[in-house]
């Protein structure tokens, strides 16, 4: 298998209330994957995973942000265990070749739930956090918070739908990568060439 990035964003349990929300661990309720495949320079697929919860029920305010229903979760979700493992053969998170991208500190907010259900964490080390990156190169105030809506449209980038769904989340990740290695703001050894 040639050169490729992953591109990953999660959709957790959440709450209206953010002091509440804080309490909590949260849990994973859907895993969203783009593909970059690096030799044809395109989006060669993307995946999604509803995960099962089992400590919190779906709020209203988690429904309305995402959509998620806990019909949705009752009737597809998987264990968590489940799904690392479809992560890990099916998608080769935990092979440190495979370079792995979000928009976020995904790590920090998917880790505690891994570790409530003891299911080992399946992720490789090298989860490069885009939002940070882009925060520290555009930013002046490097504690705004930074949209990838934002990026997408400053790159000219079309915001795939509905929004706060994993899978379309990382698509929208996806094309703002390669738009931005197209545009040498990003690992610029990887621009192809102009004929591509």
């Amino acid at each position: 298998m040639g050169k490729r990035i992953l591109c990953i964003d999660t959709e957790l349990t959440c709450w209206e209330n953010p002091e509440y929300q804080k309490a909590q661990t949260l849990e994973i309720i859907q895993f969203g994957l783009a593909e970059i495949d690096l030799e044809n320079f395109e989006v060669s697929r993307t995946g999604s995973y509803y995960v099962s919860n089992t400590r919190h029920g779906i709020s209203k305010f988690c429904y309305e942000l995402t959509g998620i229903s806990q019909g949705t979760l009752d009737k597809r979700g998987m264990p968590l265990a489940q799904v690392a493992e479809l992560l890990t053969t099916k998608w080769g998170v935990g092979q440190p070749w495979n370079a792995l991208v979000s928009w976020g500190d995904e790590r920090a907010w998917m880790e505690p739930d891994f570790v409530a259900k003891s299911v080992p964490y399946p992720f490789h080390n090298g989860l490069f956090n885009l939002a940070d990156y882009y925060r520290f190169s555009f930013f002046d105030n490097r504690r705004e918070r930074a949209s990838l809506k934002r990026a997408a449209v400053r790159y000219g980038v079309e915001v795939a739908e509905p929004q706060h769904n994993a899978e379309a989340d990382a698509l929208t990740l996806a094309n703002l990568v390669l738009a931005m290695i197209r545009a040498g703001t990003l690992f610029p050894a990887l621009k192809p060439s102009d004929n591509l």
